[in-house]
């Protein structure tokens, strides 16, 4: 998710500057006229993980040579996410100096109803907000906690990303397990998966405007492909299929996919006489998609 976080800030960064700025201009003045500090630039990171986009702001802003007053507040409603972010603040030595500045809080990123209305100058979130179950309520509750002219950036996973297409077939699959009696769950590019014009006015209905939509690409590499889909099913969403589907053969059908979609992405030559068969070694490559959107309150 490295390379999604660093995006969203590097596409961001001509609307965040600004707001930086005048951030500092108001603490200045503030200060000149009082004994009392200004409340710190806020970011608010919803559905954070283990802290991807909460250490890239650290690396780019915190990091710079005349840094802002800035706190990061990082929210997951999974206890053991926060653990893990809190665990590499203490542990990783480029992080050390970053501690002080971020606070962890578990909540459900749907309400963030343990922050206060207009209290927030960035909302981010990367793969959080956007795959909520409800996400136009989270769309409102971020909308809430933003200060006027506060910025959202988040990224959602394009409808058409190869990583949907399994998910989308592994869906029709489960629905037709089912009994007569049994409710269809909707696929997953529909409600966790986007396209520019639906997150676009997604965001104008919940008050948002300057929505601004990118669309990014970027070539995953991986090189346990095994491990990664048992990680997958192991998860809440991966679970519910195996509610219906057999684990052994849901394993496989998704192996199966994974290795037709790096195949375009993967070339041999002749090998030499007595090279060793590296094929269930070597990496996979796949496309994942997404967009990128930053848009104002």
């Amino acid at each position: 998710m490295t390379f999604w976080a660093r995006d969203t800030l590097q596409i961001a960064h001509h609307r965040l500057l600004p707001l930086m700025e005048q951030h500092k201009s108001k603490q200045e003045s503030e200060a000149a006229r009082s004994d009392c500090a200004a409340a710190p630039f806020h970011f608010l990171d919803v559905g954070c993980g283990p802290g991807t986009l909460t250490f890239e702001i650290a690396y780019r802003y915190l990091n710079a040579s005349a840094p802002t007053d800035i706190r990061i507040t990082a929210t997951d409603l999974s206890d053991g996410m926060l653990q893990q972010l809190n665990e590499q603040l203490k542990d990783d030595p480029s992080l050390h100096e970053f501690a002080s500045n971020v606070t962890t809080i578990q909540m459900d990123g749907l309400t963030l109803d343990k922050v206060e209305s207009g209290s927030v100058d960035v909302v981010g979130s990367t793969f959080g907000l956007s795959i909520f179950p409800d996400r136009t309520r989270g769309w409102a509750s971020a909308h809430r906690v933003l200060k006027d002219d506060g910025l959202l950036m988040v990224t959602a996973w394009g409808d058409h990303s190869t990583q949907m297409g399994w998910w989308d077939a592994l869906t029709e699959l489960y629905n037709a397990a089912g009994g007569a009696e049994d409710d269809p769950i909707a696929l997953p590019s529909v409600t966790a998966g986007s396209d520019r014009e639906r997150v676009l006015k997604e965001l104008q209905a919940a008050g948002f405007r300057n929505v601004e939509v990118y669309h990014t690409t970027h070539t995953i590499v991986i090189n346990d492909p095994k491990s990664m889909l048992q990680a997958s099913m192991s998860n809440p969403f991966g679970a519910k299929f195996l509610e219906r589907l057999p684990h052994d053969q849901t394993e496989i059908t998704l192996l199966s996919w994974l290795e037709r979609d790096a195949a375009p992405n993967f070339f041999q030559g002749e090998q030499t006489s007595g090279a060793a068969d590296v094929a269930g070694g070597r990496p996979r490559l796949v496309p994942f998609s997404s967009y990128i959107i930053v848009a104002q309150k």
